[in-house]
Formats: structure tokens, C-alpha cells, sequence
């Protein structure tokens, strides 16, 4: 296993005072609400389960409006393969949106937006009346997919033409915490999805930057290994020190992966929507 960054959290932020980025609300005793669990904040696989099952229900019931078909969530189980799980099944979550554009990507895009061969810059009557059956037919298969329960809730295949981030969250069987993956897809054809200044560029806020571009090197930052359940190579943030900052908040198992996600998504661009968090005793950022 390889470390390409040495820690989620800033140089100027250290652990223990984590629990000061999270809302004020979650930031409490950390024996409320742990009477639950069977040794608070690590998770067993039925917990882990569970708390997966909690966000799902979170995402199904909030008012996500247009958000949905940018913010993706989906529950999923596949069969354990490994030896260190007594399980027969997994249950994990994976969350996919699309990738923000920055000013890079507008610059590139200018550059290559009067490259197109053979096609008008200028709209004709004939592209125009094509651009609005097209608008019409897409606003019909949206209404009809948001109209369809079974699609809205099973859909796992990304269906983005630009660029886009896969998250995933699986139970570490060491470290018996979340841990989070993520893989980038449709990147232009000069990037790589393994490069790490792929994830500098498009996933990681520039007040992160700094001081993980000096500190490569230790455990606990983002490294890259074999996919639990693909094998494919994959970026994983470290958990290693995950249990000692989750243990500062007093978390029901309703909110446990909204705290989480609180905590080491944000290194990644990964964050709750707003009307996710509305039912818990805080909120959360928007995505």
C-alpha cells in the first residue's frame, strides 16, 4: 500500500480539535446516544449495516428536488469474499455526482470550444427546433424516472457525460470504521484517474493543498489500493485515526455516517446535502 498524503486534516488543525468542524449540535458528550453500539465509535458488520440503512432512508425521504439527479446514493450488498468477516454479505454505500467545474476547466474549454469541425457557431432554425424536442424528451424521461420509485431508489449506473466522482463507503475490517473510496471517471483523455494531482485538481479544496502536498508520506492521509470488491487500484482515505475523532462525538447510529461524512468527506469534495441533514439534531454543508 502506498501513502501519497499524510493526513485529512490541515497542518494547522490537529485531531483532538477536530470536533469543532462539525456542527455544534453533534458536538457533545461522547457517551450520548452510544448506549447502542457495542464498543462506540467502531462498528461491528450488523452496526455498519445499519448506519448504512439509516442514510438511505435519510436520502429516499428528503426533498432533494433537482439535487437527486446530481447527488446519487445507492445502498448496496455484495457477497464477502474475504477471510477476516464472519458475514456472508457486505453492505456498503456508494454516492456519485458530477465533478465541479473550476477556472482550469473553463479555460480549456474556451480554448477548445471554436474547434469543432464542420458545425456553426451560430444556432440555425433547424438546431434550434432540435435542441428544444431534445430539452422536451429529457424533461419527460426525468419526470417519468423521478414519477418511478423503483428507478429512483435502484439506480446504480451513473448515467453523466462529463467528468464524475464514485464514493464509496465500506466497513474496514481492520480498523472496524468507515472507510471511504473513490475513483474518478470521464476525465479528459490527458488525465489519469490514478494520478493524485487528478484528485488535487478536481476533488480537493485549496485550503487542504498546502499542507498535504509537504506531509506526503505517513499513514492516516489518502493512499491507493486494491478495491474490496472489484480489486480494481482505487483511493481510499486512511482510517486509521477515524475511531479517535468520531469518539469525541456522541453519535445515535441515525446520525453516525452524517457526522462521518462531516469529518473526512470534505478532504474530497464528498458532502451531505442540506435537506439530508434536516431530520438530524444538526446540519450539514452542501455538496
Amino acid at each position: 500500500m502506498s501513502n501519497f498524503m499524510s493526513s485529512y486534516l490541515p497542518p494547522h488543525q490537529p485531531a483532538d480539535t477536530a470536533a469543532s468542524t462539525v456542527p455544534s449540535p453533534y458536538n457533545t458528550s461522547p457517551y450520548n446516544n452510544t448506549s447502542t453500539y457495542q464498543c462506540y465509535p467502531f462498528l461491528t458488520n450488523e452496526e455498519f449495516a445499519e448506519v448504512c440503512h439509516y442514510l438511505d432512508a435519510k436520502y429516499c425521504q428528503a426533498h432533494l428536488g433537482p439535487l437527486r439527479k446530481q447527488w446519487r446514493l445507492n445502498l448496496h450488498t455484495a457477497l464477502d469474499t474475504t477471510a477476516t468477516s464472519h458475514a456472508d454479505l457486505l453492505t456498503f454505500l456508494q454516492i456519485t455526482k458530477p465533478l465541479e467545474i473550476n477556472e482550469a476547466d473553463d479555460e480549456l474549454a474556451s480554448r477548445l470550444g471554436n474547434v469543432a469541425l464542420n458545425e456553426s457557431s451560430v444556432p440555425t432554425r433547424r438546431s434550434t427546433r432540435q435542441s428544444m424536442r431534445q430539452s422536451a424528451a429529457d424533461s419527460m424521461m426525468i419526470s417519468m424516472e423521478e414519477a418511478d420509485q423503483e428507478v429512483l431508489r435502484y439506480r446504480s449506473r451513473a448515467s453523466f457525460q462529463s467528468s464524475y466522482v464514485v464514493y464509496e463507503i465500506h466497513l474496514h475490517p481492520t480498523y472496524r470504521a468507515p472507510c471511504l473510496w473513490f475513483s474518478l471517471h470521464n476525465l479528459p483523455i490527458d488525465e489519469s484517474p490514478l494520478d493524485i494531482e487528478s484528485v488535487f485538481r478536481h476533488l480537493m479544496p485549496d485550503h487542504f493543498k498546502h499542507g498535504l502536498r509537504e506531509q506526503q508520506g505517513a499513514v492516516g492521509g489518502i493512499s491507493i489500493d486494491h478495491h474490496p470488491i472489484t480489486g480494481v487500484p482505487t483511493f481510499f482515505v486512511h482510517p486509521c485515526i477515524l475511531g479517535d475523532i468520531m469518539a469525541h462525538f456522541g453519535c445515535s447510529k441515525e446520525d453516525y455516517l452524517t457526522v462521518w461524512i462531516g469529518t473526512v468527506g470534505e478532504l474530497v469534495g464528498l458532502r451531505v446535502p442540506m435537506e439530508m441533514a434536516s431530520g438530524s439534531r444538526g446540519s450539514a454543508s452542501q455538496p
